[in-house]
Protein backbone atom coordinates (compact mmCIF):
# COMPACT_ATOMS: atom_id res chain seq x y z
CA UNK A 1 0.00 0.00 0.00
CA UNK A 2 1.38 3.36 -0.73
CA UNK A 3 2.88 5.55 2.28
CA UNK A 4 -0.16 8.11 2.75
CA UNK A 5 -2.53 6.02 3.88
CA UNK A 6 -7.04 5.50 2.89
CA UNK A 7 -9.67 4.87 4.99
CA UNK A 8 -12.99 3.16 3.66
CA UNK A 9 -14.67 6.06 4.93
CA UNK A 10 -12.72 8.20 2.49
CA UNK A 11 -12.89 5.73 -0.55
CA UNK A 12 -16.69 4.83 0.43
CA UNK A 13 -17.15 8.96 0.16
CA UNK A 14 -14.96 9.54 -3.20
CA UNK A 15 -17.21 6.77 -4.62
CA UNK A 16 -20.70 8.32 -3.15
CA UNK A 17 -19.57 11.24 -5.14
CA UNK A 18 -18.15 9.56 -8.02
CA UNK A 19 -21.26 7.58 -8.86
CA UNK A 20 -23.65 10.07 -8.69
CA UNK A 21 -23.79 11.43 -11.99
CA UNK A 22 -23.76 8.30 -13.86
CA UNK A 23 -26.24 6.71 -11.93
CA UNK A 24 -28.41 9.86 -12.10
CA UNK A 25 -28.07 9.19 -16.05
CA UNK A 26 -29.51 5.67 -15.84
CA UNK A 27 -32.47 6.64 -13.48
CA UNK A 28 -35.08 7.02 -15.19
CA UNK A 29 -33.37 6.89 -18.82
CA UNK A 30 -32.96 3.08 -18.53
CA UNK A 31 -34.58 2.01 -15.42
CA UNK A 32 -38.02 3.74 -17.04
CA UNK A 33 -38.77 1.55 -19.83
CA UNK A 34 -38.22 -1.47 -17.78
CA UNK A 35 -40.36 -0.58 -15.03
CA UNK A 36 -42.31 2.62 -15.68
CA UNK A 37 -43.38 4.02 -13.32
CA UNK A 38 -41.27 2.14 -11.01
CA UNK A 39 -38.25 3.12 -12.26
CA UNK A 40 -37.30 5.16 -9.00
CA UNK A 41 -37.43 1.85 -7.17
CA UNK A 42 -34.56 -0.04 -9.04
CA UNK A 43 -31.76 1.95 -6.61
CA UNK A 44 -33.45 0.02 -3.64
CA UNK A 45 -33.51 -3.57 -5.84
CA UNK A 46 -29.81 -3.04 -6.82
CA UNK A 47 -28.83 -2.25 -3.49
CA UNK A 48 -29.03 -5.48 -1.55
CA UNK A 49 -27.34 -7.75 -4.61
CA UNK A 50 -24.40 -5.21 -4.09
CA UNK A 51 -23.97 -5.74 -0.25
CA UNK A 52 -24.44 -9.06 -0.59
CA UNK A 53 -21.00 -8.97 -3.35
CA UNK A 54 -19.17 -6.85 -1.29
CA UNK A 55 -19.95 -8.90 1.97
CA UNK A 56 -18.44 -11.98 -0.15
CA UNK A 57 -15.16 -10.16 -0.90
CA UNK A 58 -15.05 -8.71 2.20
CA UNK A 59 -15.00 -12.19 3.84
CA UNK A 60 -12.56 -13.10 1.38
CA UNK A 61 -9.90 -10.33 1.77
CA UNK A 62 -10.10 -10.87 5.47
CA UNK A 63 -8.29 -14.29 5.14
CA UNK A 64 -5.56 -12.73 2.81
CA UNK A 65 -2.74 -10.83 3.55
CA UNK A 66 -3.70 -7.00 4.55
CA UNK A 67 -1.93 -5.67 1.44
CA UNK A 68 -3.85 -7.62 -1.08
CA UNK A 69 -6.03 -6.39 -3.62
CA UNK A 70 -7.92 -7.92 -6.72
CA UNK A 71 -4.14 -8.89 -8.35
CA UNK A 72 -3.14 -10.51 -5.61
CA UNK A 73 -6.35 -12.78 -5.34
CA UNK A 74 -6.64 -13.08 -9.21
CA UNK A 75 -2.56 -14.78 -8.94
CA UNK A 76 -4.13 -16.88 -6.10
CA UNK A 77 -7.23 -17.79 -7.61
CA UNK A 78 -6.42 -18.43 -11.30
CA UNK A 79 -2.22 -18.90 -11.48
CA UNK A 80 0.46 -16.58 -12.14
CA UNK A 81 -0.24 -16.42 -16.08
CA UNK A 82 -3.76 -16.31 -15.90
CA UNK A 83 -4.23 -14.38 -12.75
CA UNK A 84 -1.61 -11.40 -14.66
CA UNK A 85 -3.89 -11.61 -17.90
CA UNK A 86 -6.78 -10.79 -15.46
CA UNK A 87 -5.33 -8.16 -13.77
CA UNK A 88 -4.44 -6.78 -17.26
CA UNK A 89 -7.75 -6.58 -18.20
CA UNK A 90 -9.46 -5.09 -15.53
CA UNK A 91 -6.93 -2.36 -15.54
CA UNK A 92 -7.74 -2.08 -19.49
CA UNK A 93 -11.72 -1.96 -19.22
CA UNK A 94 -11.10 0.71 -16.81
CA UNK A 95 -8.85 2.49 -18.89
CA UNK A 96 -11.66 2.01 -21.61
CA UNK A 97 -14.30 3.20 -19.29
CA UNK A 98 -12.66 6.43 -18.16
CA UNK A 99 -12.28 7.49 -21.95
CA UNK A 100 -16.13 6.65 -22.33
CA UNK A 101 -17.18 8.48 -19.46
CA UNK A 102 -14.57 11.26 -20.68
CA UNK A 103 -16.68 11.79 -23.39
CA UNK A 104 -19.49 10.87 -22.44
CA UNK A 105 -19.44 13.85 -20.04
CA UNK A 106 -18.09 16.50 -22.19
CA UNK A 107 -21.15 15.63 -24.88
CA UNK A 108 -23.81 16.09 -22.05
CA UNK A 109 -22.03 19.45 -20.37
CA UNK A 110 -21.56 21.26 -23.61
CA UNK A 111 -24.41 19.64 -25.85
CA UNK A 112 -27.14 20.96 -22.60
CA UNK A 113 -25.43 23.94 -21.21
CA UNK A 114 -22.61 25.39 -22.96
CA UNK A 115 -23.34 24.44 -26.70
CA UNK A 116 -20.69 26.87 -27.45
CA UNK A 117 -17.91 25.81 -26.03
CA UNK A 118 -15.18 23.43 -27.86
CA UNK A 119 -15.77 19.60 -26.56
CA UNK A 120 -11.87 19.25 -26.83
CA UNK A 121 -10.80 21.91 -24.67
CA UNK A 122 -13.45 20.89 -22.22
CA UNK A 123 -11.77 17.34 -22.57
CA UNK A 124 -7.68 18.31 -22.12
CA UNK A 125 -8.60 20.47 -19.09
CA UNK A 126 -10.57 18.22 -17.64
CA UNK A 127 -8.34 15.12 -17.65
CA UNK A 128 -5.28 17.41 -17.13
CA UNK A 129 -7.05 18.34 -13.71
CA UNK A 130 -7.30 14.31 -12.90
CA UNK A 131 -3.51 13.88 -13.90
CA UNK A 132 -2.49 16.68 -11.93
CA UNK A 133 -5.10 15.49 -8.66
CA UNK A 134 -4.32 12.05 -9.06
CA UNK A 135 -0.62 11.67 -9.68
CA UNK A 136 0.18 11.59 -6.06
CA UNK A 137 -2.37 8.65 -5.30
CA UNK A 138 -6.52 8.00 -3.81
CA UNK A 139 -5.03 9.59 -0.17
CA UNK A 140 -5.24 13.11 -2.36
CA UNK A 141 -8.03 12.45 -4.49
CA UNK A 142 -10.12 10.99 -1.30
CA UNK A 143 -9.58 14.47 -0.06
CA UNK A 144 -10.77 16.35 -2.96
CA UNK A 145 -13.93 13.54 -2.80
CA UNK A 146 -14.21 14.95 0.62
CA UNK A 147 -14.71 18.09 -0.29
CA UNK A 148 -17.08 17.64 -3.60
CA UNK A 149 -19.42 15.51 -1.00
CA UNK A 150 -20.90 18.63 0.90
CA UNK A 151 -21.26 20.93 -2.23
CA UNK A 152 -23.10 18.26 -4.04
CA UNK A 153 -25.16 16.75 -1.16
CA UNK A 154 -26.38 20.03 -0.37
CA UNK A 155 -27.32 20.80 -4.67
CA UNK A 156 -29.06 17.51 -4.90
CA UNK A 157 -30.66 18.27 -1.54
CA UNK A 158 -31.99 21.73 -3.16
CA UNK A 159 -33.04 20.54 -6.70
CA UNK A 160 -35.08 17.75 -4.59
CA UNK A 161 -36.91 20.00 -2.04
CA UNK A 162 -37.51 22.61 -5.19
CA UNK A 163 -38.74 19.85 -7.13
CA UNK A 164 -41.27 18.05 -4.43
CA UNK A 165 -43.49 21.08 -4.86
CA UNK A 166 -43.94 20.16 -8.79
CA UNK A 167 -44.26 16.24 -8.39
CA UNK A 168 -47.72 14.62 -9.56
CA UNK A 169 -48.07 11.20 -7.48
CA UNK A 170 -50.43 9.56 -10.11
CA UNK A 171 -46.83 9.69 -12.18
CA UNK A 172 -45.44 7.55 -9.06
CA UNK A 173 -48.15 4.53 -9.11
CA UNK A 174 -48.23 1.85 -9.15
CA UNK A 175 -44.74 0.98 -9.58
CA UNK A 176 -45.40 -2.55 -10.97
CA UNK A 177 -47.23 -0.47 -14.07
CA UNK A 178 -44.67 -2.94 -16.41
CA UNK A 179 -45.18 -6.17 -14.68
CA UNK A 180 -43.04 -7.46 -11.71
CA UNK A 181 -40.35 -9.04 -13.84
CA UNK A 182 -39.15 -5.54 -15.33
CA UNK A 183 -39.67 -3.98 -12.17
CA UNK A 184 -36.93 -6.38 -11.28
CA UNK A 185 -34.54 -6.08 -14.42
CA UNK A 186 -35.14 -2.31 -13.95
CA UNK A 187 -32.20 -2.80 -11.03
CA UNK A 188 -29.68 -4.06 -13.44
CA UNK A 189 -27.90 -0.65 -15.26
CA UNK A 190 -28.13 0.48 -11.80
CA UNK A 191 -26.12 -2.52 -10.60
CA UNK A 192 -23.76 -2.46 -13.75
CA UNK A 193 -22.93 1.35 -13.00
CA UNK A 194 -22.41 0.68 -9.12
CA UNK A 195 -20.19 -2.06 -10.36
CA UNK A 196 -17.46 0.41 -11.21
CA UNK A 197 -16.76 0.25 -7.33
CA UNK A 198 -15.63 -2.94 -6.94
CA UNK A 199 -12.24 -2.59 -9.11
CA UNK A 200 -11.27 0.60 -7.61
CA UNK A 201 -12.01 -0.29 -3.83
CA UNK A 202 -10.49 -3.74 -3.92
CA UNK A 203 -7.34 -2.26 -6.34
CA UNK A 204 -4.76 -2.79 -3.29
CA UNK A 205 -4.91 -3.94 -0.21
CA UNK A 206 -7.42 -3.44 2.51
CA UNK A 207 -7.80 -0.02 4.57
CA UNK A 208 -9.38 -0.19 7.84
CA UNK A 209 -9.69 -2.29 10.43
CA UNK A 210 -10.73 -6.06 9.75
CA UNK A 211 -14.42 -6.18 10.29
CA UNK A 212 -15.27 -2.68 9.70
CA UNK A 213 -15.12 -1.84 6.43
CA UNK A 214 -18.10 -3.54 5.05
CA UNK A 215 -20.29 -2.10 7.79
CA UNK A 216 -19.21 1.47 6.31
CA UNK A 217 -19.38 0.75 2.94
CA UNK A 218 -22.63 -0.59 3.41
CA UNK A 219 -23.68 2.78 4.96
CA UNK A 220 -22.80 5.04 2.36
CA UNK A 221 -24.06 2.85 -0.72
CA UNK A 222 -27.37 2.82 1.35
CA UNK A 223 -27.27 6.60 1.56
CA UNK A 224 -26.62 6.67 -2.30
CA UNK A 225 -29.23 4.33 -2.84
CA UNK A 226 -31.61 6.25 -1.09
CA UNK A 227 -30.87 9.57 -2.27
CA UNK A 228 -30.66 8.05 -6.16
CA UNK A 229 -34.63 6.66 -5.61
CA UNK A 230 -35.48 10.27 -3.99
CA UNK A 231 -34.16 12.14 -7.23
CA UNK A 232 -35.89 9.87 -9.28
CA UNK A 233 -39.36 9.53 -7.46
CA UNK A 234 -38.93 13.59 -8.12
CA UNK A 235 -38.01 13.11 -11.93
CA UNK A 236 -40.37 10.81 -12.57
CA UNK A 237 -42.98 12.64 -10.79
CA UNK A 238 -43.02 15.92 -12.19
CA UNK A 239 -42.36 14.76 -16.33
CA UNK A 240 -44.21 11.45 -16.35
CA UNK A 241 -42.09 8.26 -16.91
CA UNK A 242 -42.76 8.27 -20.63
CA UNK A 243 -41.38 11.59 -21.23
CA UNK A 244 -38.29 11.71 -18.41
CA UNK A 245 -36.78 8.88 -20.80
CA UNK A 246 -36.78 11.29 -23.53
CA UNK A 247 -35.05 13.63 -21.97
CA UNK A 248 -31.42 14.14 -23.02
CA UNK A 249 -30.52 14.75 -19.89
CA UNK A 250 -33.34 14.23 -16.89
CA UNK A 251 -31.40 15.66 -14.07
CA UNK A 252 -30.74 18.94 -15.80
CA UNK A 253 -33.71 19.13 -17.32
CA UNK A 254 -35.62 19.31 -13.84
CA UNK A 255 -33.13 21.57 -12.72
CA UNK A 256 -34.78 24.04 -15.45
CA UNK A 257 -38.09 23.92 -13.88
CA UNK A 258 -37.08 24.73 -10.36
CA UNK A 259 -36.64 27.93 -9.49
CA UNK A 260 -35.31 30.31 -6.37
CA UNK A 261 -37.91 32.96 -6.96
CA UNK A 262 -36.00 36.27 -6.44
CA UNK A 263 -32.69 35.24 -5.71
CA UNK A 264 -32.22 33.43 -9.24
CA UNK A 265 -34.67 32.76 -12.10
CA UNK A 266 -32.88 29.07 -12.78
CA UNK A 267 -29.79 27.17 -11.55
CA UNK A 268 -29.57 25.23 -14.43
CA UNK A 269 -26.20 26.37 -14.99
CA UNK A 270 -25.15 26.15 -11.56
CA UNK A 271 -26.51 22.76 -11.21
CA UNK A 272 -24.41 21.98 -14.46
CA UNK A 273 -21.32 23.56 -13.45
CA UNK A 274 -21.17 21.23 -9.35
CA UNK A 275 -22.22 18.18 -11.61
CA UNK A 276 -18.65 18.22 -12.74
CA UNK A 277 -17.46 17.63 -9.61
CA UNK A 278 -19.09 14.25 -9.39
CA UNK A 279 -17.69 13.78 -13.19
CA UNK A 280 -14.20 14.45 -11.46
CA UNK A 281 -14.25 12.20 -8.95
CA UNK A 282 -15.52 8.90 -11.12
CA UNK A 283 -12.22 9.92 -13.72
CA UNK A 284 -9.81 10.22 -10.68
CA UNK A 285 -10.36 7.06 -8.87
CA UNK A 286 -10.66 5.15 -12.19
CA UNK A 287 -7.45 6.91 -12.85
CA UNK A 288 -5.89 6.24 -10.14
CA UNK A 289 -7.04 2.45 -9.67
CA UNK A 290 -5.19 1.76 -13.12
CA UNK A 291 -2.12 3.28 -11.39
CA UNK A 292 -2.40 0.68 -9.21
CA UNK A 293 -3.44 -2.32 -11.53
CA UNK A 294 0.02 -1.26 -13.79
CA UNK A 295 1.69 -0.72 -11.13
CA UNK A 296 1.20 -4.58 -10.27
CA UNK A 297 2.19 -5.66 -13.68
CA UNK A 298 4.97 -3.65 -14.29
CA UNK A 299 7.26 -3.00 -10.88
CA UNK A 300 9.50 -0.67 -12.31
CA UNK A 301 7.43 2.21 -13.43
CA UNK A 302 6.12 4.82 -11.88
CA UNK A 303 2.65 4.94 -10.43
CA UNK A 304 2.63 8.96 -11.32
CA UNK A 305 4.07 7.75 -14.76
CA UNK A 306 1.44 5.21 -15.56
CA UNK A 307 -1.48 7.77 -14.27
CA UNK A 308 -0.08 10.39 -16.91
CA UNK A 309 -0.42 7.61 -19.95
CA UNK A 310 -3.45 6.36 -18.48
CA UNK A 311 -4.62 9.72 -18.39
CA UNK A 312 -3.23 11.07 -21.83
CA UNK A 313 -4.65 7.53 -23.61
CA UNK A 314 -7.73 8.30 -21.95
CA UNK A 315 -8.21 11.89 -23.79
CA UNK A 316 -6.74 10.49 -27.22
CA UNK A 317 -9.62 7.94 -26.94
CA UNK A 318 -12.29 10.69 -26.36
CA UNK A 319 -11.24 13.15 -28.11
CA UNK A 320 -10.93 10.14 -31.21
CA UNK A 321 -14.57 9.58 -30.43
CA UNK A 322 -17.60 11.28 -32.72
CA UNK A 323 -20.76 10.13 -31.16
CA UNK A 324 -23.73 12.38 -29.99
CA UNK A 325 -25.15 11.92 -26.20
CA UNK A 326 -27.64 9.39 -27.27
CA UNK A 327 -25.03 7.52 -29.47
CA UNK A 328 -22.96 6.97 -26.29
CA UNK A 329 -25.80 6.01 -24.31
CA UNK A 330 -26.73 3.51 -26.52
CA UNK A 331 -23.89 1.86 -26.57
CA UNK A 332 -23.59 2.22 -22.70
CA UNK A 333 -26.56 -0.02 -23.07
CA UNK A 334 -24.41 -2.27 -25.00
CA UNK A 335 -21.50 -2.74 -23.04
CA UNK A 336 -22.96 -2.68 -19.80
CA UNK A 337 -23.38 -6.94 -19.42
CA UNK A 338 -19.66 -6.61 -20.19
CA UNK A 339 -19.09 -4.67 -17.14
CA UNK A 340 -21.31 -6.51 -14.48
CA UNK A 341 -18.85 -9.49 -15.86
CA UNK A 342 -16.11 -7.89 -15.12
CA UNK A 343 -16.76 -6.00 -12.02
CA UNK A 344 -18.92 -9.23 -10.27
CA UNK A 345 -18.28 -11.99 -12.09
CA UNK A 346 -14.71 -11.75 -12.38
CA UNK A 347 -13.88 -11.12 -8.40
CA UNK A 348 -16.80 -13.37 -7.05
CA UNK A 349 -15.58 -16.55 -9.67
CA UNK A 350 -12.14 -15.80 -7.63
CA UNK A 351 -13.47 -15.87 -4.42
CA UNK A 352 -15.35 -19.22 -5.29
CA UNK A 353 -11.83 -20.66 -6.46
CA UNK A 354 -10.48 -19.76 -3.73
CA UNK A 355 -13.16 -21.45 -1.41
CA UNK A 356 -13.14 -24.72 -3.77
CA UNK A 357 -9.48 -25.12 -3.79
CA UNK A 358 -8.97 -24.34 -0.01
CA UNK A 359 -6.46 -21.99 -0.93
CA UNK A 360 -7.71 -19.49 2.38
Amino acid sequence: MEQEQTTTRQMAILLFCGLLAPLLRVIPEETGPLAGAGGWVAPLLALPVLLLALWVLGRTFRRLPRSAGLPQMYLLAFGTGLGKVLTAVTGLWLAVMSAFNLRLYGESFVSSIYTDTNILMFLAVMMAVVCLVSRRGFATVCRMGRLFFYVLIVTVGLVILLGVREVRLYNLWPVWLQGWDGLLLSAGPVLSVLGFSIPILYCKGRATEQGQGERILAAWFALLCLLLSAVGAVMIGMFGWQTAIRLQTPFFSMAKEVSLGEITERIEAVVATVWVFSDLALLAAQVCAIGEYGKELWNGVSRRWLIWGAGIAAFLAAAWMDPTTFELQGLWRGIQGWNAALCYGLPLLACLLLRVRRRI
